[in-house]
């Protein structure tokens, strides 16, 4: 009896087509358009050793990623099933009908058309699920390909013009101000050391979300805080943040002022806390034998959109307009002002862990005299 591996890449209720890598331990193993050399047959004292391997595809992207990916895909499904389209493989002229629709479409919230990354994202969540299904991917058709680089050079179509605006010191100012309105100790620690780390060590929010107690350590000048995996450090490699007491807004008193109020000794950083403001919610991590997406808000500790809301919370009660500002702001935001403090482009990126100096050009403005 042949003995068959499906390793799925979305939930296996996200659609009625099964989307992930199939191998059948008896038959050729292809990938696309491409056939590998293979055993007659395997014997059955590898089987163990190959599924063990091939479970290690769970983590070959992020949690985020696939969770962006799966509903960019259920995007392009459903205007697959509205026009009588097949989705999975799917015909480069589907796709390039897809990005017609989508370009035209208008975001509620603001009005305007899609972006050219969004639209990206689900032309990428296309191409991946065609790649785990072992197909060859449409998205790389020439035609495909001419069309988004058009639309790359189209500077006609309404999209918001602007980006997250950084929180530097003047903001952060404000929003410390508005957090110790905050009546409740638990909450206003909490959420000073979220803002002063999230600028001081220039983390995403998903980097926030995921800091647990044992990744700092409390020198006598400066906090350092290792990070084991990062957007830019996919492979586990070694990188420390090294943030200075010194500096302005500096997060070393109000991480530990934070700890000692909480009493949290281990696990994640970042609690979630009760209603009444008073007490921290129940703590768990789910059994690793799970799929990473059982992972929800009764973990007892926060995720990247929580985060979002904070900083948008605040930015509000501050005064400052929050459409204009987000969690990514005080990424931004420890750029552009150790940029202001006159540091230089190597001690930046080692502050907020890019690998291109390209990558901050966007953040790098000409200072004012």
């Amino acid at each position: 009896m042949s003995k068959s591996i499906q390793i799925y890449t979305a939930d296996d209720s996200h659609s009625h087509q099964a989307v992930g890598i199939s191998a059948n331990l008896t038959k050729p193993f292809t990938q696309g358009d491409k056939t590998f050399f293979e055993e007659s047959s395997l014997p059955q004292s590898v089987h163990a050793d190959f599924y063990n391997a091939a479970s290690e595809t769970e983590y070959e992207i992020s949690n985020n990623t696939r969770r962006v990916y799966r509903i960019s895909f259920s995007f392009f499904e459903q205007y697959c099933l509205e026009h009588n389209l097949q989705s999975l493989p799917a015909d480069p002229r589907s796709i390039i009908s897809f990005i017609g629709h989508q370009k035209e479409l208008l975001q509620a919230s603001t009005g305007m058309q899609l972006s050219k990354q969004t639209l990206t994202t689900r032309i990428a969540a296309i191409r991946f699920y065609h790649i785990q299904a072992g197909f060859p991917t449409p998205t790389e058709h020439p035609q495909v390909i001419r069309v988004m680089r058009g639309l790359s050079r189209n500077h006609h179509r309404l999209v918001q013009d602007y980006d997250q605006q950084p929180i530097m010191y003047d903001e952060v100012e404000l929003l410390i101000q508005a957090v110790d309105q905050q009546p409740h100790p638990l909450l206003r620690l909490r959420d000073k050391a979220i803002i002063q780390l999230g600028l001081q060590g220039g983390f995403r929010r998903s980097e926030l979300a995921n800091l647990k107690v044992h990744y700092l350590s409390f020198m006598r000048d400066k906090l350092k805080v290792r990070l084991p995996f990062s957007k830019s450090n996919q492979q586990g490699l070694r990188e420390w943040k090294s943030l200075p007491d010194s500096e302005p807004f500096a997060a070393y008193h109000a991480v530990k002022s934070w700890l000692n109020e909480s009493q949290i000794t281990d696990g994640h950083l970042f609690r979630s806390i009760s209603r009444d403001g008073k007490t921290l919610r129940p703590y768990h991590v789910n059994d690793n034998s799970k799929p990473k997406s059982t992972f929800s808000r009764n973990s007892g500790f926060l995720n990247g959109d929580d985060i979002y809301r904070i900083i948008k919370q605040y930015c509000l009660k501050a005064g400052l307009p929050a459409q204009y500002y987000g969690a990514h702001s005080l990424r931004s935001g420890c750029v552009t002002q150790l940029h202001e403090n006159n540091k230089d482009i190597l001690y930046i990126m080692a502050r907020t862990g890019h690998t291109d100096p390209r990558s901050l050009r966007h953040y790098l403005k000409p200072k004012e005299d």
